[in-house]
């Protein structure tokens, strides 16, 4: 069943269950941590007037994040809702969280404003939106700060050395729940239909915040999630031991900063969306994070998703099935779980790989790998899957040297692919 909190429980008392819980963690991995104030960022965020960037048919505006240097940060944003009367109850709603070098774009509030629901955009980097891409006006500067803003990314840990109210990480995950703070307090948005979704960096922020804000009723991470530390794309690698880092920094890393740490606290329904061939953060790492998700979670790893903010949220129809599945629908009619397939297994004889699924799909393969050499360079080649059922059956034995695989499915209608849903990916053989 789908694990929601009851809107009995307050807010104030989930944050102090999870004050004096903790996850069973391995020997060697710090337990959670929570710099964040969550009590205060749980509450209605003041709003300033921004009349430097402009956008056709939506409202621009900075609300106050966590303070910064003894002041509250603004954070900048565009937000729109639904032409037409609201729905009973109100509008179900989005919070859209860019990727590293992204801002706000209007361009997502409208995508997602066409799918009926309210949305907004936000600049995590403390930043004003710049340039023409993604629907942005006015070709004005990209990168460009402002007085009130908070820090900006370098290279994503180049801020270690800084004390945590100072670093970027932890003023994107306070701007993304504010940002829902700031959504519950509208009288057209229905509190209890607000979701999260990031792209890139991005979802690497919101993979931390499904553990941090239990008011958001699913988030879908895209392209980025957790275990950047277990990486092998140097561009990540490079930012741990040995080459940096001190043994102090990286225990905070991942107690504090990489999703891993907070995944399992998330009981919301996630839904996590890539490429097999994500050549930023890759598949073994975000399948990981996909298992570690503390509620129902889908992965739909797809054979290829160019890396890059529009094609995040314009190619996966899957984004807005699986939102419309869990607000738009009538409670008692929503799926408890939505598709799904289990973990495969190889017979060790035969080299037959199966798997059973809940999923309403008309082909499936299993995708496979010989390669051993790193994630985003490697080869991968597939076989086509025998329906049954509750269960696939791949036509043909996995050859041997076969080093990772997967199972993926999809519904082949109206012309195009939905219902793209896969199983983790499985180690076979290690390097």
């Amino acid at each position: 069943m789908i694990n929601r909190i009851s809107s009995t429980i307050t807010l104030t008392l989930f944050f102090c269950s999870m004050a004096i819980s903790s996850a069973r963690l391995a020997a060697d991995e710090p337990a959670a941590q929570t710099p964040w104030d969550l009590n205060a960022l749980s509450k209605t965020p003041a709003i300033h007037p921004a009349e430097a960037r402009p956008a056709k048919g939506m409202r621009s505006l900075f609300y106050e994040g966590a303070e910064y240097k003894g002041k509250p940060t603004w954070v900048f944003a565009y937000y729109a809702a639904p032409k037409g009367e609201p729905p009973a109850g109100g509008w179900p709603a989005v919070v859209c969280v860019h990727g590293g070098g992204g801002s706000a774009y209007p361009e997502w509030v409208k995508k997602w404003n066409s799918r009926g629901y309210a949305a907004i955009a936000m600049d995590v980097e403390g930043h004003l939106p710049g340039g023409r891409s993604h629907h942005v006006e006015g070709n004005f500067p990209s990168n460009q700060k402002h007085e009130n803003s908070g820090p900006a990314r370098i290279d994503y840990f180049g801020d270690r050395d800084l004390p945590d109210k100072e670093q970027w990480f932890y003023h994107a995950v306070a701007d993304t729940i504010r940002a829902n703070s700031l959504l519950r307090s509208f009288p057209e948005i229905n509190p209890n239909k607000i979701g999260l979704t990031g792209i890139s960096w991005g979802g690497t922020i919101v993979s931390a915040v499904a553990g941090l804000d239990p008011r958001f009723a699913f988030v879908i991470p895209v392209y980025g999630a957790g275990y950047i530390h277990e990486s092998d794309n140097p561009g990540l690698a490079q930012w741990f031991p040995p080459k940096n880092m001190t043994a102090k920094q990286f225990e905070d890393y991942k107690s504090k900063w990489d999703p891993a740490a907070h995944l399992p606290k998330a009981k919301m329904p996630m839904l996590f969306v890539t490429s097999v061939a994500d050549p930023v953060f890759q598949i073994d790492i975000f399948s990981k994070s996909a298992k570690a998700a503390g509620g129902p979670s889908t992965l739909s790893l797809r054979p290829w998703m160019i890396h890059a903010h529009g094609a995040g949220w314009d190619d996966p129809v899957e984004i807005y099935d699986f939102a419309d599945s869990l607000v738009k629908q009538d409670p008692k009619s929503v799926k408890a779980e939505w598709h799904k397939i289990e973990t495969p297994e190889m017979d060790p004889t035969t080299r037959i790989v199966r798997a059973k699924y809940k999923a309403d799909l008309s082909e499936a393969w299993v995708y496979f790998t010989t390669g051993r050499n790193l994630w985003k360079d490697r080869k991968w080649n597939f076989i086509q899957c025998k329906m049954g059922k509750d269960e696939l059956t791949s036509q043909q034995p996995l050859p041997k040297g076969t080093t990772a695989f997967l199972v993926y499915g999809f519904k082949q209608q109206g012309g195009g692919r939905s219902n793209h849903v896969s199983s983790e990916v499985i180690a076979a053989e290690k390097r």
